[in-house]
């Protein structure tokens, strides 16, 4: 009887813990592996980070609020137009940097699961990488999403 009781009681948190990393336990492997839907113009919070020119190739200039990026990301072989929006609208992310922003795109997308990575685009060349972040920042969506009369 305590085998039963002590089983039972480290089967809820290693339920929740396998749920939260996307591993399935009996019976829920079919629900982890269900990609991620966003709907088109959501603002979703992501981390960024753009390249200097180099070999992967990269920017000269830095990218402003709403500048307009092809995201891909892992395992999708689909390229969306998204908007990079900036917390701050007078701001600027340099080759370089890195920055916690959101993504705001012109179409539905997906994301398998574990996979949160995306690579970004400017006129097909590769300008920088970047990830979903796991717990939204509620800032940065907001001032993403916030009118321009607002701003």
């Amino acid at each position: 009887m305590a085998r039963r009781v002590l089983r039972h009681a480290l089967a809820r948190p290693l339920a929740r813990a396998a749920l939260a990393v996307g591993v399935g336990l009996t019976g829920m492997s079919a629900r982890a592996a269900e990609p991620l839907q966003f709907p088109q113009d959501t603002p979703v919070a992501v981390q960024v980070s753009l390249w200097k020119p180099g070999m992967r190739s990269g920017l000269t200039q830095p990218v402003f609020h709403n500048f307009m990026a092809q995201v891909q990301f892992s395992g999708e072989p689909a390229v969306i137009t998204c908007a990079l929006r900036l917390p701050d609208i007078e701001g600027e992310i340099a080759p370089g940097q890195s920055a916690e922003i959101a993504l705001r795109c012109t179409q539905p997308f997906r994301v398998a699961p574990g996979q949160p990575d995306f690579k970004l685009y400017a006129q097909g060349r590769p300008i920088g990488q970047g990830r979903l972040q796991a717990t939204p920042l509620q800032q940065v969506m907001n001032a993403a999403s916030a009118p321009a009369s607002q701003r």
